[in-house]
């Protein structure tokens, strides 16, 4: 696999939206999740084999909120592939009617 590899826009709930870039870095792949709503930017998340999960992540815009109970990120291994992996909440808008998600944002293999 070619790396940097993109892996664009999943959309977690509402108009949130989720794209993952998969980098080499001395040797070890590194996951960058960027958070997006209709407005621009909520955030990032950075993950690699050293910090594979991120737990109890929010991210506000207006009254909307996105709130990321655990990312996870497993490394492309010999046969194994490598996945990135989302759940949590987001809000309409006016930060109402909080839906939940379960999403697989990136899969790949060597």
């Amino acid at each position: 696999m070619a790396y940097p590899a993109n892996f664009p826009n999943v959309l977690l709930v509402n108009s949130m939206t989720a794209s993952t870039t998969i980098s080499l870095v001395n040797g070890m792949q590194i996951a960058v999740i960027t958070f997006n709503n209709a407005a621009g930017l909520l955030g990032t998340i950075t993950l690699s084999p050293v910090q594979p999960v991120a737990t109890d992540v929010e991210f506000k815009t207006g009254n909307q909120s996105l709130y990321i109970s655990k990312a996870n990120f497993q490394a492309a291994f010999g046969i194994v592939s490598g996945q990135v992996t989302l759940t949590g909440t987001g809000t309409d808008q006016e930060g109402k009617d909080p839906s939940s998600f379960q999403k697989q944002v990136a899969t790949w293999s060597n």
